[in-house]
């Protein structure tokens, strides 16, 4: 009897025999840390630990065997029909119960393996560039915004070294712009428990500052404080601003805090998170947007070591906790949009089901400034639908109807959105921006008109490009969407010169209006 290895029995030649392939390949993520990858579907298990995207590398079919081929043609045919059949799936989450008891619900959460088609899901002034109708507006190459932000950033890292040592400054200095930071800035974003942070103001003013987080937030808020947000008629260019005598103050404050952040990376807490999105808005604020995203993605990551998924807010910690993660999870949103950061962000629009909880013992003048609060939330979460659907129904090529349909839904929800607005931050109200009010009412006004801009942009994309047939319905809600470009800039010249978190996405939003008017002349 041998003891060697059993030979295989020879293959049946009646059987067709095909080529062995190759096993599937790992998604990007784990072949650049060279990893093993299950090649699970939509993310990997690697992936979604890391929290990031997995992408994996579309085959090459061409050498794929008949019997693959037929099975792959089968099962477009399958996922053809499926489409077809169920255009829209919705969960029970999804339903928005604040609007109208209509049974329409445009979806927010949608299938992540819908592939997205050649319309652009993104809508910022590089897609619009992209229209054919503007193409000579810009060179063949295609637009790299993040190539161009990093390049600008490297310029004003020149002379930094000068501006280490943050400049003296006194009980009086640090009253009046802790006063800037809370008037400017704070009522806008309240992250910080103000009482908490004019003790660390003190500390730092009689022991000196130190090295820890404290001291890191009081320099953040005093180059906040230091920024002249207000326009000078005086500054025409952004080189005359940046040398200006208050700008360099600003960045001697914000160095500073720079060189206290490195021993922080480590932590995950909300003193860090606030660091990190105070150093965010500076950043906005003196227009580097690119790495104010990477500051408020720090932040973020921060969150998500002490937000509690249950949604339940227990005591005033819970409270803070849960402001201090929607403000960075809604300024990181805007930004990864509008800069495009991610091929997929469309997919990535999903937030918590809670909203923040106003502090115990609110007073009544802070309750204009938590309506806002609230009602910015409210107003994202209803972008990130719109949005959702739209990018959803490009990648369908859905038909007008359809798109109207939704489009009337939508405008329903908005309205619904504007008629639960308290008294004193009611839009129809004249616009008089010194009271505290006026501006919270023209900052949520334009957060509003940013929604209508999504809400109508399926039709306005069809309008350039010649695709409305006619259709008188379609053509009505197409020139609405066009009418929201001109109001926009019209509402927001005011601002222009004005230095805020919000300047940069203002300027830029303007800009796309702009080019979105001009694409219709030209249509």
């Amino acid at each position: 009897m041998s003891t060697g290895p059993s030979k295989r029995p020879p293959p049946d030649a009646s059987r067709p025999t095909y080529p062995r392939k190759r096993a599937a390949q790992a998604c990007g993520t784990c072949r650049r840390r060279r990893v093993k990858c299950d090649n699970e579907q939509p993310s990997c298990t690697s992936c979604s630990k890391l929290g990031v995207q997995c992408v994996y590398q579309e085959g090459d079919k061409s050498s794929f065997d008949p019997a693959s081929l037929a099975i792959l043609q089968r099962l477009d045919e399958l996922e053809s029909l499926v489409r077809v059949a169920i255009p829209e799936t919705t969960t029970p989450q999804d339903v928005d119960h604040s609007s109208s008891g209509k049974t329409f619900r445009p979806q927010e959460g949608f299938s992540q393996r819908d592939s997205l088609s050649s319309q652009e899901p993104f809508i910022n002034v590089e897609a619009v560039l992209e229209w054919p109708i503007l193409r000579s507006f810009v060179d063949t190459q295609p637009l790299s915004l993040a190539n161009i932000l990093q390049a600008g950033s490297a310029e004003t890292d020149v002379g930094w070294n000068r501006l280490l040592q943050a400049p003296d400054f006194d009980e009086d200095a640090t009253s009046q712009l802790l006063q800037n930071f809370i008037d400017n800035f704070h009522i806008y974003n309240p992250v910080i428990e103000l009482t908490h942070l004019q003790e660390d103001i003190r500390t730092s003013l009689y022991n000196g500052l130190g090295w820890d987080a404290p001291a890191c937030i009081s320099l953040l808020v005093f180059a906040l404080g230091t920024i002249d947000c207000d326009h000078d008629d005086s500054v025409t260019t952004s080189m005359m601003s940046r040398n200006s005598k208050q700008f360099q103050q600003a960045e001697s404050f914000f160095v500073a805090a720079q060189r206290r952040m490195g021993q922080l990376l480590c932590r995950s807490g909300p003193v860090e998170a606030q660091i990190f999105f105070l150093s965010g808005v500076y950043l906005m604020t003196t227009m580097r947007p690119f790495e104010a995203w990477r500051m408020f993605l720090q932040a973020l990551a921060c969150c998500q070591g002490f937000v509690s998924s249950s949604g339940v807010t227990q005591d005033k910690a819970s409270e803070l906790h849960d402001s201090i993660y929607w403000t960075a999870f809604k300024s990181e949103l805007e930004l990864r949009l509008e800069m495009s950061i991610t091929e997929n962000s469309a997919w990535n629009l999903r937030y918590p089901q809670f909203f923040p909880s106003p502090p115990r013992g609110l007073q009544s003048e802070g309750e204009a400034g938590w309506y806002f609060y609230l009602a910015e939330i409210a107003l994202r979460r209803l972008s990130n639908r719109i949005l959702a659907h739209s990018t959803n129904v490009a990648s369908r090529e859905a038909s007008l109807a359809e798109k109207v349909s939704s489009i009337v839904e939508f405008e329903q929800q908005a309205q619904s959105w504007v008629d639960s607005l308290p008294a004193s931050l009611k839009l129809d109200q004249p616009i008089d921006h010194n009271t505290q009010s006026a501006r919270l009412r023209f900052i949520l006004s334009g957060h509003l008109i940013d929604c209508y801009e999504m809400i109508y942009w399926p039709l306005v994309v069809d309008a350039v490009h010649g695709r409305l047939h006619e259709d008188a319905e379609a053509t009505r809600l197409a020139r609405k969407g066009l009418e929201v470009n001109v109001q926009r800039i019209k509402d927001n010249e005011p601002g222009f010169r004005r230095r805020h978190h919000g300047t940069w996405l203002m300027l830029r939003s303007c800009t796309r209006s702009a080019f979105v008017l001009v694409a219709a002349g030209r249509a």
